[in-house]
């Protein structure tokens, strides 16, 4: 004797499955694998085990995952943190702070909001952070992933927008107005600042993913609503080639993708990840691949403080009156060519002959001279300089007339300077006294000619601006004369012209807004135009590929319905095609062979391939059945490995089962021969189809016999109300098979007449029983069939063959009638109490009463061609049946009371006769066999036509000579001899 683990001896035959199972000389023994480990190959797999199954060599291969060091409680908090309404609306609003608080900041407010604001980047810094730890613990393939980078380089540009940390990258203006170096540097800083701010956008594809993700939900749910609203105003259009608007439409519902598939989620991403990159990248590098055009030429700025210098300088050297004038001239001249003010005019103050405005002024340009004076290190010096440096009053009322009499008639210069306030005027004539000290021991000092907030016509100054840092550093820039002075002399003391750069800022921020705008735009079309093409041929035939297997491995007996819908929307969108009208160009394209008809264009490949998986998977339950339904539903859920494990282990299920039998079966096969498939199929198409009617399943055709089954459970209502179809199940089958024209033609057949007598017919047997039954796979790795395997089994189809000995067509166990309604029950005869073999309880028989001979067949249809989409009515008009069936308000003893069929199969049974017989079946039972003898010889011919049960106990107490013997308990021994 071989020992266990060690190989058997060559003689005998092994085979090793592709599942791991190991089969000794046809024996199935499962590979040597402790079951504990078994299990953690199961939790690794990512899904539970459906049944207890075998160990299969793909599985032992099966890399286990890390399990999570967080507690569960920690990752359900962090998932519902992350997916939470509240959270995603306050990250959505900080995403759009994010990308246009800064310029909204520049654009709407002043220096002293920038605490604010500074705030409020801090609280969206703080808040982007929490979410990326958040989603490190919430989703499983974040971390270390594109948009993990991303979301990391995003938030830390938000950093620059802090103003302290945007001075240092901006740098110090008083380092920039003396070193080119520095100034170089700082634009470098400041143009990258704005460029990796760009980054930012990319938060952009977070919340578009975000509103995406919600619209396609909520748009989901309507068209759901909508369908089923359609549904129950629109039922389905039974004309046979026209299908009204709102089937159209809710067939174009039913294409519609669902949930995301894994091969979507992933080219998507990658879509979206490649579209972000090249967007990026442009705006990363193409700024820095231009000249700025300020690097052209030299600024006015810039040389008119050369000029003030040096004919200040001149001033200094000679003292003279007349070089006092040059001085203030050229001072004057400087500020009112750069005049703050002339910016708030609305039009060009020149006027000419013909009433037209044309010229030029400083409201061309978007930087503004607002303070003049020093800076120095020298303070003796400084406070030497300023008294000459002030100008005087007059010369600001030369300046004002200069400016009226350039600014009218013939003699209007083309640049107009343009007139200053009045109080801004006498400012101009004042003291260079205005302090405002600088880092270093520098000591600045001058004038501003916005020191203070006025409104003078339309002069206006909201914001006062005493001291260059009362601007952002943004907002300022500083000129400084470069001609005719030193570094020393320069670091001595040296003049200061401070610009005021607000409107270029705002005009900057709205562009830069626009450009968000723009670039959220381009980065949403680009990634739905590159993605269109390939989800419309691709990513959705597969997706609708994927639904499809979803469903059949969820449930692969739901493969017809999936079959049927599809037949649907082919036909509706053919009639659709065929309804729409060519418009003229179409026509006239047509005519000239320019354009091709739908139908014939080509069927692509994911097309076939998706119809396809339909058939299989509506053959895989047409083969199957509901039995095999665990074995698809096990080997479709196993995806790590191809090989297929048929043989799964059994499971234990409650069930009402249902055996029919052919009668004269062996004498039709002689006779037909070659045409007895189609005399079998055109039964089992009566069979199966009311089984199906009534919620049951057909299992095994065996020839002869018929194997159907109704799984029970549920509560008890339920129960019994399966119980009560199985019944009334059997009972239509009956009326069917005797009244359909189809199989009437065989009782005219030669063969069979000669055979069978004249009056031969098609006619059925059926036996009902309840109890348990293993359903799984039977068979080896090269045949299984799907069935049921119990003695229960074998009862039900001793039940059958006992018809032959009462005489009837349908008996039902007491297994049976004893979980059916009290109404059903009651329809049943109790004629006999037996013991079967297989069974060691005494169960009572019961006989449906049905006098099938009482029932006309059904004129015949005449020839019909039946189509592809006369079957697909057929079949929604059952299954809508079907569905009826299983409402609250139905109950089945109701419709059994209301067919035709069976009331005229059962008219012949009075209440008279019923009274008989079960006073002569008590005393049979109580062992009265005289009493009994006579009751039933009465029943026998009291309707006219034998009754079979009365002649069965006769039979059986004639040979006694109608004399119970001595042991008798009113029970019956049924075994293979009484059968037989």
């Amino acid at each position: 004797m071989a020992k266990p683990g060690l190989r058997p001896p060559s003689t005998c035959s092994l085979i090793l499955s592709c599942s791991g199972t190991l089969h000794l000389s046809g024996v199935k023994v499962l590979s040597p694998v402790p079951h504990e480990q078994s299990n953690r190959r199961s939790q690794a797999d990512g899904r539970p085990m459906l049944r207890t199954q075998p160990t299969t060599i793909s599985k032992m291969g099966l890399r286990q995952q890390k399990p999570s060091v967080l507690h569960p409680f920690v990752l359900r908090a962090t998932r519902y943190v992350v997916e939470h309404r509240l959270f995603t609306i306050l990250t959505t609003l900080l995403t759009v702070y994010a990308l246009t608080g800064d310029d909204c900041r520049l654009l709407f407010t002043h220096q002293p909001a920038d605490p604010v604001f500074d705030g409020l980047t801090l609280f969206c810094i703080c808040v982007f952070v929490l979410e990326i730890v958040l989603c490190m613990f919430a989703k499983d393939d974040y971390i270390l992933s594109f948009f993990f980078f991303l979301d990391i380089i995003s938030t830390i540009t938000l950093v620059i927008d802090l103003t302290w940390i945007a001075d240092i990258i901006q740098g110090d203006d008083e380092d920039m107005s003396s070193d080119e170096s520095v100034s170089g540097t700082a634009k470098i800083g400041a143009r990258t600042s704005r460029v990796v701010r760009v980054l930012r956008l990319i938060r952009i594809i977070k919340l578009y993913k975000a509103i995406y993700e919600a619209r396609q939900l909520q748009k989901k749910k309507e068209e759901l609503a909508k369908q089923i609203t359609l549904e129950q105003m629109y039922p389905a259009n039974d004309d046979e080639d026209s299908y009204d608007e709102m089937e159209v439409q809710q067939a174009s519902m039913t294409k519609a993708p669902g949930k995301e598939s894994r091969v979507g989620k992933k080219l998507s991403e990658l879509t979206t990840r490649r579209v972000i990159l090249l967007v990026l990248v442009m705006m990363l590098v193409l700024p820095y691949l231009k000249v700025e055009e300020a690097q052209q030429f030299p600024t006015s700025a810039g040389y008119g403080a050369d000029i003030v210098n040096q004919a200040f300088d001149q001033y200094l050297a000679s003292n003279s009156t007349a070089d006092k004038e040059r001085y203030d001239m050229a001072l004057l001249e400087y500020i009112y060519y750069h005049n703050w003010y002339t910016k708030q005019l609305p039009e060009c103050p020149i006027t000419e002959s013909d009433g037209s405005r044309s010229c030029s002024s400083s409201i061309s340009f978007d930087s503004h001279v607002f303070w003049v004076g020093f800076v120095a290190t020298n303070e003796a010096l400084l406070l030497e300089r300023l008294p000459k440096a002030s100008v005087s009053p007059s010369a600001v009322a030369d300046m004002e007339a200069l400016v009226t009499q350039t600014s009218v008639g013939d003699q209007a210069w083309l640049y107009v300077f343009g007139h200053m306030p009045t109080n801004v005027q006498a400012t101009l004539g004042l003291s260079w006294s205005r302090d405002c000290p600088l880092k270093d021991n520098k000591k600045r000092r001058g004038l501003s000619i916005l020191a203070e907030s006025f409104q003078e016509g339309q002069w206006q100054v909201d914001y006062a601006v005493p001291c260059p840092d009362d601007l952002r550093r943004a907002e300022r820039k500083k000129y400084t004369p470069r001609l005719n002075i030193a570094k020393d002399q320069f670091d001595e003391l040296h003049f200061a012209f401070y610009f005021d750069l607000r409107p270029f800022v705002k005009q900057e921020s709205v562009f830069n807004l626009l450009t968000v705008v723009f670039v959220c735009i381009m980065l949403l079309l680009a990634s739905i135009g590159f993605t269109n093409d390939a989800n419309r041929l691709v990513l959705y035939p597969v997706e609708n590929m994927i639904a499809k297997v979803e469903t059949i491995r969820a449930n692969p007996l739901a493969a017809m319905k999936v079959a049927d819908e599809e037949f649907k929307v082919e036909e509706i969108n053919r009639a659709k095609a065929a309804k729409q009208e060519k418009t003229r160009c179409q026509a006239l394209l047509e005519s000239m062979g320019c354009y091709s008809k739908r139908e014939n264009t080509e069927i692509m490949e994911t097309v076939i391939l998706e119809k396809t998986i339909i058939k299989l998977g509506s053959l895989l339950a047409l083969g199957f059945g509901e039995a095999g339904a665990n074995i698809i539903e096990h080997n479709m859920h196993g995806v790590d490995s191809a090989c297929v494990d048929a043989m799964v282990e059994g499971t234990r299920v409650e069930c009402i089962i249902g055996a029919t039998r052919i009668r004269d079966f062996s004498t039709a096969t002689e006779v037909l021969q070659a045409k007895v498939m189609t005399f079998v199929n055109q039964i089992a198409e009566i069979v199966h189809g009311v089984v199906d009617e009534f919620h049951g399943a057909a299992n095994k055709n065996n020839g002869d016999t018929f194997l159907m089954i109704w799984r029970v459970a549920g509560d008890d209502e339920k129960v019994s109300k399966l119980a009560d179809m199985s019944i009334l199940a059997f009972t239509r089958i009956l009326g069917a098979i005797h009244r359909t024209p189809v199989l009437a033609a065989y009782r005219g057949h030669p063969g069979l007449q000669q055979r069978l007598g004249k009056n031969c017919r098609v006619n059925l047997s059926s036996g009902l029983h309840y109890g348990w039954a293993i359903e799984g796979a039977v068979g080896s790795e090269f045949k299984i069939d799907a069935s049921y395997l119990s003695p229960n089994v074998s009862i039900a189809e001793t039940v059958e063959r006992a018809t032959q000995i009462y005489g009837v067509s349908l008996l039902v166990a007491e297994s049976v009638v004893s979980i059916c309604s009290a109404p059903m029950a009651a329809k049943c005869r109790l004629i006999d109490r037996v013991i079967i073999t297989g069974s060691v309880v005494p169960m009572d028989l019961y006989v449906i009463d049905l006098d099938y001979m009482s029932l006309t067949v059904e004129p015949p249809l005449g020839p019909q061609r039946w189509t592809t989409k006369d079957r697909f009515k057929v079949r929604q008009f059952l299954e809508n049946e079907k569905d009826q069936k299983l409402a609250d308000g139905v109950k089945m003893v109701n419709l059994f009371n209301e067919n035709a069929d069976i009331a005229s199969m059962r008219f012949r049974y009075t209440l008279e006769f019923i009274h008989v017989f079960n006073m002569g079946y008590q005393n049979y039972s109580q062992g009265e066999w005289q009493v009994a003898q006579r009751m039933l010889a009465r029943t026998r011919d009291m309707l006219g036509v034998e009754d079979g049960p009365s002649i069965a106990l006769l039979k059986f107490m004639e040979r006694t000579g109608f004399e119970a013997p001595d042991n008798w308990m009113g029970i019956r021994d049924l075994g293979h001899a009484s059968l037989s």
